[in-house]
Order: C-alpha cells, then sequence, then structure tokens
C-alpha cells in the first residue's frame, strides 16, 4: 500500500499558479501614487477608444432575444411547476 501511495506522491507536481494577480488592487494603487505620477490626460500617452456601442434596436436578428410567451411568462410568475 505504501509503495502506491509513494508512487502517487512522485507523479504529483508542485501548484504553479498560471495567474498573477496585483496585490493591493486598484485601491492601493490610487490611494499610494500621487495624482502626478498617474497616467491621465497630460501625460503624453494616447489611448485609442473608438467602442462602437449599439443600442438594443441596433443589434441584428440573430443575436436578438426570442420573444417570451404568455405560457412562459405564467411559468416565471408563479414560481415553476404547478
Amino acid at each position: 500500500m505504501s509503495s502506491v501511495v509513494n508512487t502517487a506522491w512522485r507523479a504529483v507536481r508542485p501548484h504553479i499558479p498560471m495567474i498573477k494577480f496585483r496585490k493591493g488592487g486598484l485601491e492601493e494603487l490610487v490611494r499610494g501614487t500621487p495624482e502626478s505620477a498617474l497616467p491621465g490626460i497630460g501625460s503624453g500617452t494616447t489611448v485609442n477608444q473608438t467602442q462602437v456601442v449599439l443600442e438594443e434596436w441596433q443589434v441584428p436578428l440573430k443575436y436578438r432575444r426570442e420573444r417570451i410567451t404568455e405560457e412562459e411568462i405564467e411559468y416565471i410568475n408563479r414560481g415553476g411547476p404547478a
């Protein structure tokens, strides 16, 4: 029995985290950094932020939600099967 456990233990590799997080989060960064050190409007770096925002009526038909039938509405309102 112990040889099986030893073999299995040798096969287990140590955990290596794949994701690295900033320690302290964004709040620490903002609190601990003077305003002049944070990148802003006058920092000289430009970020192209052209993001298209679609309204509900502009979404293509294949991405729109299906209409809910009256039967489904009643089912949801009563909390499930009755």
